[in-house]
């Protein structure tokens, strides 16, 4: 059986939308399981085929910088980017290594990047028109990353720019329908934020943005039915951080090997959730002890 169709006939398992509940922990909220599925397709910017290709993220070690803030803002954010890398065992550069994950405070970050890309658009060959005008839509905010292809084992994947000579290469790996023999890597990532629409936003707020949106390639749900830090923007009351739908996905992004098919990880958020909410349940009995 080809492997595609191995895929295809594994989706529906993985995305399961049945009417099992996960409650949300400091809420009464009860949430079914297709619901958070379906908000994870909702934030995942599609690349590619989400059931086969393994999402990206980051595998090389980490260093955030900021530009446009003062230096003591600057190192408060760049801390709370470099503690939720942690978190999710990515590993980090020393603290003045070279950025390699970026945020810049600027005027207008759209016209940075697009100006950008007229003075040096080397630096977006292997980018198709769709994905430079993704860069580049109207908004307060603008992400570029930088994804590069690898094999299972991390060693770099040729690029092209044309469909007429593919890169091939020759290595070793076994048949399997769990994971795939490529993985996509984020190398480097680019985010602007305009001065004026962040006015009045935390520090916290802003580094767990850039977090979502930085260490996976995600957007704003359009219908959210879990609270987000994606939707900072486009509600009038956003999270103050990070949510547990947040953790829960950027859990299931790097819990494992970096080349499993990208639907498995949509089925592992609802498994985060659960293990978040388990998790919460014993450090109130662990308080309740420790009180008594």
């Amino acid at each position: 059986m080809p492997a595609s169709a191995a895929a295809q006939d594994e989706v529906p398992s993985a995305f399961d939308e049945d009417e099992r509940e996960i409650v949300v922990t400091g809420s009464n909220e009860r949430i079914t399981t297709g619901q958070v599925q379906r908000q994870v397709r909702d934030i995942v910017v599609r690349t590619g085929n989400m059931f086969e290709s393994p999402l990206a993220r980051w595998e090389d070690r980490l260093c955030p910088g900021t530009i446009g803030l003062e230096e003591d803002f600057a190192f408060a954010l760049n801390a709370r980017i470099r503690a939720n890398a942690d978190a999710l065992g990515i590993r980090l550069m020393d603290d003045d290594c070279r950025p390699n994950f970026i945020i810049v405070f600027t005027e207008d970050g759209g016209q940075m990047l697009a100006d950008l890309m007229d003075s040096n658009p080397e630096y977006f060959q292997y980018l198709n028109s769709g994905q430079k005008n993704d860069i580049l839509e109207p908004g307060p905010v603008h992400v570029w990353t930088g994804i590069e292809p690898r094999t299972l084992t991390g060693m770099p994947i040729a690029q092209v720019r044309n469909l007429v000579n593919p890169p091939v290469m020759q290595v070793s790996a076994a048949h399997t329908r769990i994971y795939t023999t490529i993985r996509n890597d984020i190398t480097t990532v680019m985010i602007t934020f305009d001065r004026d629409a962040v006015r009045g936003m935390s520090l916290r707020q802003l580094a767990d943005y850039a977090t979502m949106r930085g260490l996976a390639q995600t957007r704003a749900p359009d219908e959210p039915v879990m609270d987000s830090i994606l939707t900072l923007f486009d509600v009038e009351t956003p999270p103050l951080g990070m949510t547990e739908f947040d953790q829960a996905y950027l859990r299931s992004l790097y819990d494992g090997i970096p080349n499993l098919p990208g639907f498995r990880r949509v089925g592992g958020t609802t498994r985060q959730l659960r293990l978040m909410a388990e998790e919460a349940v014993e450090m109130a009995a662990d308080s309740d002890t420790g009180t008594n």
